[in-house]
């Protein structure tokens, strides 16, 4: 039968105990480990925001170039012609 139960596989003892990493330091090293943690959180969130700032610098920089486009078009250009000639012989 495929459920019955197979010998000698799930009895073997674990190889390490299962405690935290943390669990051997001495209390010096604890502080260190937790200054170490934390200035590297503080760069990653300052970090996150500069990408932040960069990001929406990139995408006002790419809207003013689209509308500086627009406006100094070549179909932008003819269309003021066009409306500069038709409303002066109104």
């Amino acid at each position: 039968m495929c459920s019955s139960p197979k010998g000698g596989r799930g009895n073997r003892p674990r190889s390490a105990p299962s405690k935290s990493f943390s669990e051997g330091f001495t209390t010096q090293q604890r502080a260190r480990f937790t200054d170490v943690a934390n200035r590297a959180q503080e760069r990653r969130e300052q970090r996150l925001a500069t990408n932040k700032r960069w990001q929406k610098s990139q995408h006002n920089d790419i809207n003013n170039n689209v509308e500086s486009i627009e406006h100094h078009s070549p179909k932008a250009g003819m269309f003021s012609w066009f409306s500069e000639i038709f409303s002066a012989h109104s």
